[in-house]
């Protein structure tokens, strides 16, 4: 009987021990691709800013992120310069936040004057670099428009090598679109938003497909975007993105769209 007690009292550790290791094990696994499983609900998503009531703080969010190109600081004087460290400093973090979890890759700013964008991003998926290129003529004191690049660089989207190539998830209607939605709902400088056309399409792009993300998040889903934003972090586009987030298709949605009063908060 004692001999019995023994080896029960044996495997009875022996099953604690393992089943702690399996719990630890469990708990210390390194999380793959997104941080944050896409089948969730509202409540299960934790903002740090939400969760301590207010936004994280850094000592120097240029200092610690920010670089800038000698041609910037030869091109930009420093009123400007400290325009584009102000912009940085109050956007980056939010964006951070709502886009990538919180982590925050080092950003390079250059110049590229023979472009005849605004501006550009470039950093692969898994780079821990980004880079953003600005074309001076469309700068003066007024550097908002940062935000839509800035936006780029936390999308890191699966499939996708920059982020908004014209064949990364479905085209690049759906970063650019996300990054505009970003500029309009984050950046606190006024950016405006085209009314509703019935010759407009939500493969526009850009601002036209923006407006109809901000239809969507008020009158859909206030998570829209941020589940659109998940999915497209979690898993190669396809069109049941959106009937997974809303039950229906996008040409439904869009429809819906421009059946409806368009109207979206100012």
């Amino acid at each position: 009987m004692k001999k019995m007690i023994v080896i029960l009292s044996v495997l009875l550790v022996l099953t604690a021990a393992v089943i702690s290791f399996t719990v630890f094990a469990e708990e210390e696994a390194p999380k793959l691709t997104a941080t944050v499983p896409f089948e969730v609900t509202p409540e299960d998503l934790v903002i740090k800013e939400e969760s301590t009531g207010k936004a994280p703080t850094y000592e120097d969010l240029t200092a610690k992120f920010l670089t800038l190109n000698r041609e910037v600081t030869d091109t930009f004087n420093t009123y400007q310069l400290n325009r584009i460290d102000q912009n940085f400093n109050r956007i980056y973090p939010i964006l951070a936040e709502k886009f990538n979890y919180g982590v925050m890759f080092d950003i390079v700013y250059g110049i590229d004057t023979e472009t005849e964008s605004v501006a550009y991003q470039m950093g692969g998926r898994n780079a821990n670099e980004k880079y953003i290129a600005m074309n001076p003529k469309f700068f003066s004191s007024d550097f908002s428009a940062l935000s839509h690049e800035l936006t780029h660089a936390m999308q890191v989207y699966r499939d996708s090598k920059y982020g908004a190539t014209p064949n990364a998830n479905g085209g690049s209607w759906l970063t650019e679109g996300v990054a505009d939605f970003s500029r309009y709902i984050y950046e606190p400088a006024p950016f405006d938003l085209p009314a509703f056309s019935s010759n407009q399409s939500y493969i526009d792009s850009y601002r036209v497909t923006a407006r109809f993300f901000v239809w969507c998040n008020e009158n859909v889903d206030p998570t829209f975007l941020e589940q659109l934003n998940e999915g497209l972090k979690c898993e190669a586009y396809t069109a049941k993105l959106f009937v997974k987030i809303t039950g229906k298709t996008v040409d439904e949605l869009w429809q819906m769209y421009a059946e409806s009063d368009h109207k979206i908060k100012s």
